[in-house]
């Protein structure tokens, strides 16, 4: 049986038999991983409160017939700020639930490593794009790019008045969405927004404070689209908008 080290960020975790836990995580090295830390459900356990998303650790595996199984964890950043209020307990969820939902196991990808890490660093510095940034740089970084600056059912630069189409890709004219039933109009300002965070750096990131209902539209568009890319209904939006309405 081999042992392999680990740097890993826990997207989520879920129980398993009496005392065990399986623990979903997205390494640096080796991708996103499905591991089981033995006994993590034991009240004296030190594995417990060491893999709680979205808590980002060091550790040793070793190769199990099945799964791997983890331990002595070194907790590099708990990350405790954003389990702190439910805005951000929100925003974390989704973001992790994209990661989850984006990667294909044991397919390592350091580009979208780093990326979780830093926003998981803009959210619990209370930047309120760094969810919305997430979600466009994965989309492009995972081969999903969508199109926001020329349309693709007529080619022409687009400028004024948009729609937006999950089919087509992404923004097309106003006057072109008859091509797409489904095309959703896009609020004024949401289509630079968007252009802006699918190139833009975190140090970018934290100086952006834009309307809340250009935010809210962005949000929809890139969610919806998400869904459309990986055939997948994601649950913690919807949550998140519950909890505002509250």
């Amino acid at each position: 049986m081999g042992l392999y080290k680990i740097e890993a960020i826990v997207l989520r975790r879920r129980n398993l038999g009496e005392a065990d836990r399986l623990v979903t995580v997205l390494s640096r090295s080796r991708g996103k991983l499905v591991l089981v830390a033995r006994g993590a459900r034991r009240p004296r356990s030190r594995l417990g409160g060491r893999l709680e998303p979205p808590t980002r650790f060091r550790a040793l595996v070793a190769e199990g017939r099945t799964l791997d199984v983890v331990s002595q964890v070194e907790v590099l950043d708990a990350h405790a700020v954003l389990r702190s209020d439910l805005e951000r307990m929100g925003s974390t969820a989704v973001v992790l639930e994209m990661a989850d939902r984006a990667l294909a196991d044991r397919h390592p990808h350091p580009d979208v490593y780093g990326l979780l890490r830093d926003a998981l660093a803009l959210l619990g510095g209370g930047h309120e794009c760094a969810g919305l940034w997430f979600a466009a740089r994965l989309l492009a970084l995972t081969g999903h790019r969508p199109t926001v600056s020329r349309c693709p059912a007529c080619g022409q630069r687009v400028r004024g008045a948009a729609s937006w189409s999950n089919v087509l890709g992404g923004c097309v004219h106003a006057t072109c969405s008859s091509a797409d039933p489904r095309a959703v109009p896009a609020a004024p300002g949401a289509m630079a927004l968007l252009r802006f965070l699918l190139d833009a750096q975190p140090s970018a990131v934290r100086r952006l404070v834009p309307a809340s209902s250009v935010r809210s539209s962005v949000a929809g568009l890139l969610f919806g689209y998400a869904e459309a890319c990986w055939e997948t209904r994601l649950r913690s939006p919807a949550v998140v908008r519950a909890l505002s309405v509250v």
